[in-house]
């Protein structure tokens, strides 16, 4: 009983010199620098303890976590403390129980792991898809998820469009990029975001179609892009995992869209949330089928269509973090803004929540394009790590499962903190193909332990071996493809609504100039 009773003295006398008072500090572990990360702290009964001054906060993983930008102050000295500090994908999180009976007035320091760097490998990571931050939030919470290229987005229902310059905005620094772009939404046409555009792309606000009992004006989002285009901006699908929209099939054919958000706001194993696409068709479910949107993406790759992928996270509020999905892309010259933009148009790297994905076939790796002829026997090789437990790594043919390798029921890390597999398989080529490795949960798995309850993603780009310069053509998906594109021009026939008549017969012009594209991969 003495112990107890001795303590209690001790953190009297403490609190009766001033010394309740307990500094934290958060450094690199190799390079010693000051670095911002998530924190939480906790009583030894578990109780949660709040740092002094005002701070954004994020859930993750079940726990509401605190941005600190290098340093911190307790304003409370419990006889314990438990702190846990993480900071992105590529930092081994931390967690450690001190017995502050045992400790003086001196700060804590906390030396945070890298397990990998990416960009010393090349490769910067983004985030296509945030709202409603300040500038300054963003560029705090980028760096404590260790994010190198976030795109703020103003949009109709932000309310912030005084945020917009054109140009990369002044918080940035070297290595975290703030850039605000737009949005622009239609709820059955689709959702696009327009990034580096250097002028607002109008109409700015309402949006457009009929969503939670509002009915606007349907837009022509090709206009969209294109005027997005002209100013140089580079254009991505919102959220394509979520809400597909009656529009992408025409504007992709068209080569208005330079890339998809494959994992955004809903899990791309699962079925979209948004099912217009479908239900507005005028044909039934047995004759359209809707798609998950993974595979709804490759139907896109196997009718010939190159399209890259990338990931944000629509970020709205604290529950997700900035950079919790995220476009690992090789930055094609210098390692800034404009190298991540042309990696993401280029095609190359991956998209992730957790895993860092490696992938080569034959020496190449994504965005590469390798001619064939005849048959082609190739060696494809793929790793997958990640400081989140996934439970399996896939290679892709043509969208087709064609190796996989599964990691043992495995609840803890192994003694480096990852969760590790490798694959490598021969694959015989007969025609035109696209190659990519995926770590992709089955649909059934209760493992969602991801914000929005998706479960640990990851998905390279495609490597693409053409066969005598032919393009990948599989007549399934292309005919799939124009039954989307029937439906869409069923509903812009008997269900759009937009302003002009000029509008609607603009949206028809583009859809036939569409189904002539699809006609066209069919021979």
């Amino acid at each position: 009983m003495m112990i107890p009773v001795f303590a209690a003295l001790l953190l009297l006398s403490y609190w009766s010199l001033g010394l309740d008072r307990l500094e934290g500090r958060i450094l690199d572990d190799k390079t010693g620098q000051s670095v911002a990360a998530t924190l939480v702290l906790t009583d030894g009964e578990g109780k949660p303890l709040e740092i002094e001054g005002k701070h954004s906060h994020v859930e993750y993983l079940g726990k509401r976590r605190c941005y600190v930008d290098g340093n911190f102050v307790l304003n409370s000295r419990p006889s314990r403390l438990v702190i846990e500090l993480r900071r992105g994908l590529e930092t081994l999180p931390l967690k450690t129980e001190i017995d502050m009976t045992q400790r003086g007035s001196e700060a804590l320091t906390f030396r945070l792991r890298r397990w990998i760097d990416m960009r010393e490998l090349g490769y910067l990571s983004g985030d296509t898809h945030v709202h409603l931050l300040t500038q300054s939030e963003s560029h705090l919470q980028m760096r404590g998820e260790d994010l190198n290229v976030l795109n703020l987005l103003v949009c109709d229902f932000t309310n912030d469009r005084e945020k917009f310059t054109g140009k990369l905005d002044a918080v940035s620094t070297p290595g975290h990029a703030v850039f605000v772009g737009q949005e622009a939404r239609d709820w059955q046409q689709g959702h696009v975001i327009l990034l580096r555009i250097t002028r607002i792309v109008e109409p700015f606000e309402p949006f457009g179609g009929t969503f939670q009992g509002r009915n606007e004006r349907n837009l022509v989002m090709a206009r969209i892009l294109k005027e997005a285009r002209q100013q140089g901006g580079v254009t991505t699908w919102a959220h394509f995992c979520n809400l597909p929209g009656a529009e992408s099939p025409i504007d992709i054919a068209l080569g208005l869209v330079d890339a998809i958000e494959l994992i955004c706001y809903d899990d791309p194993t699962q079925l979209p949330s948004h099912w217009g696409p479908w239900e507005n068709s005028g044909m039934s479910q047995a004759e359209f089928t809707v798609m998950r949107s993974l595979d709804l993406y490759y139907q896109y790759l196997n009718s010939g269509f190159r399209v890259p992928i990338t990931a944000g996270t629509d970020k709205m509020g604290e529950n997700i973090p900035v950079g919790s999905n995220r476009l690992y892309a090789r930055s094609v010259g210098e390692p800034d803004y404009e190298g991540w933009l042309a990696g993401l148009k280029a095609g190359t790297g991956f998209v992730t929540n957790g895993p860092m994905l490696t992938f080569e076939v034959e020496g190449h790796t994504s965005g590469e394009v390798v001619q064939f002829t005849g048959r082609s026997k190739v060696r494809a090789r793929a790793t997958a790590r990640s400081i989140l437990p996934f439970g399996s790594l896939e290679i892709v043919v043509n969208g087709e499962m064609a190796a996989i390798k599964h990691i043992p029921n495995q609840t803890r890390p192994a003694p480096d903190g990852l969760y590790t597999l490798e694959l490598e398989g021969m694959f015989d080529l007969d025609r035109s193909s696209w190659l990519a490795a995926r770590v992709a949960e089955d649909p059934a798995s209760k493992g969602r332990i991801l914000p929005r309850g998706l479960t640990v993603f990851a998905h390279t780009n495609p490597i693409y071996f053409l066969r005598s310069g032919t393009k990948v053509r599989e007549l399934s998906s292309i005919r799939y493809l124009q039954k989307y594109l029937k439906g869409t021009t069923h509903w812009l026939n008997t269900g759009a609504r937009f302003a002009t008549t000029a509008e609607k017969e603009e949206a028809l012009r583009q859809a036939e100039q569409a189904r002539r594209l699809y006609a066209g991969l069919e021979k």
